[in-house]
């Protein structure tokens, strides 16, 4: 998976607050099958049905269970076998059996 552009809150995984005028590579990620962005924050659902997510977390829309802003990405705790995900600005959803 790879992000360009803005990197304030670390948005684009790359671990760092830099822009990037070219694709960098998201640090830790592969086999990645959908993605959800929005303004601050974003999602990647992997092909094993777990969900990822880095960026703004001032609301806990990463979903690991803190506010602390994550400049790669962690995986959201207690979901699996997700079918499908969403990002709002300041929350995220998930669809799971």
């Amino acid at each position: 998976m790879w992000a360009w552009g803005y990197n304030d809150q670390g948005r684009l995984g790359d671990g760092t607050q830099t822009n990037r005028f070219a694709p960098v590579q998201v640090s830790g990620l592969s086999g990645v099958k959908a993605i959800a962005a929005l303004q601050d924050h974003n999602l990647a659902l992997k092909d094993d049905g777990t969900v990822w997510a880095w960026g703004f977390n001032l609301y806990g829309q990463l979903g690991d269970g803190t506010t602390t802003n994550r400049f790669t990405p962690v995986q959201v705790s207690g979901l699996s076998g997700v079918q499908s995900i969403a990002a709002g600005w300041a929350h995220s959803m998930a669809i799971a059996p």
